[in-house]
């Protein structure tokens, strides 16, 4: 047996280079992201059968006494080196050529695992997390978080729109974003135009008025952009104040996972209910926005589909979410 270590700065790239090397033949041992001086690159080692054939001559009886000690030796290290690989062949992610077919389609790395370790195909595994994650009845107070330029004041006015003329209910849309210069007056003409009870008041008067008004069916909030003016720290201030809100996070559907997850790890002790998804009409493949699936995250409420007002955004019921999901597979 034959065993490489190859090197690439994307996961296809070693990949590529094991084929070549070794043809389709080879068993795939492990793989991990290592960190170098040059940055991360992605090591694969491999592993082929290969028949060696040894020409030597005739040893005497001495020399065959010392050479069938050594081979013992030899042959006893490398059964326990054998022994190593499979186990690590036989790891979930490493089963087979799957994990990394995943990989190279897009899906992320913890997905990809979940998807081998639980052996269902894609569109099994999609409605099964789907149903796990279920639905979520909707707030009052609904606060509307993320950072600035993911959508969160435009799809606020479709959501208003959706329960006022949906639900026949009284919404208003409250602001709490003082800082966007220019853009009271903006936000107030909209809501003008599309017949919406709009309020604006700074984040510290918003805090003194306890349970504010009663006799709207929904409050939907609008927050600053997540920035240094504006952050976590302000959030969980509110909530301490007023503990019956609830938060929807906006998220774009165009951003890396890694990314979200570091977003994910500053709010998550928050009282984060839904997942308000944008950007959906940007994407052609859909499967790097697999990371929504996983059980760290809340369910998704909403998707917008696109930049009109009011008609672009969806509730996220699961044969909605199965087609977005689905979206670009060959």
């Amino acid at each position: 047996m034959r065993i490489k270590k190859f090197r690439g700065k994307s996961i296809v790239e070693a990949l590529d280079k094991v084929k070549k090397e070794f043809g389709e033949n080879a068993v795939i041992l492990s793989s991990e992201k290592v960190k170098t001086e040059e940055g991360h690159i992605f090591e694969i080692t491999a592993a082929i059968d290969q028949e060696e054939v040894i020409f030597k001559k005739e040893p005497d009886i001495e020399e065959e006494t010392k050479n069938d000690e050594v081979s013992f030796d030899y042959f006893k290290q490398e059964l326990a080196e054998i022994k190593e690989m499979l186990k690590k062949a036989l790891s979930p992610q490493l089963k087979n050529w799957n994990y990394l077919k995943l990989l190279e389609k897009g899906i992320p790395a913890f997905i990809a695992k979940d998807i081998i370790e639980k052996q269902l195909e894609l569109e099994e595994y999609i409605s099964l997390k789907l149903k796990e994650k279920g639905s979520i009845p909707n707030s009052k107070y609904q606060v509307f978080i993320g950072e600035g330029g993911v959508g969160k004041t435009t799809n606020i006015f479709k959501l208003a729109i959706w329960y006022k003329y949906k639900y026949k209910t009284d919404v208003l849309v409250l602001s709490l974003d003082t800082y966007k210069i220019g853009g009271i007056f903006q936000t107030k003409r909209l809501a003008e135009l599309l017949e919406i009870d709009f309020e604006i008041l700074d984040i510290e008067d918003f805090k003194e008025i306890g349970v504010p008004f009663n006799k709207y069916d929904y409050v939907l909030i609008d927050t600053p952009g997540l920035n240094k003016k504006f952050g976590i720290s302000d959030l969980e201030d509110l909530i301490i104040k007023l503990p019956f809100l609830r938060f929807y996070w906006v998220v774009k559907a165009t951003e890396h996972y890694e990314y979200i997850l570091r977003l994910w790890r500053k709010i998550e002790k928050l009282p984060v209910e839904g997942i308000l998804l944008t950007f959906t009409d940007k994407i052609s493949n859909s499967l790097p926005i697999l990371w929504l699936l996983d059980d760290r995250f809340p369910p998704l409420i909403f998707i917008s589909i696109g930049e009109r007002l009011p008609e672009d955004i969806m509730r996220a019921e699961e044969d909605v979410l199965l087609n977005l999901f689905l979206r670009g597979i060959e």
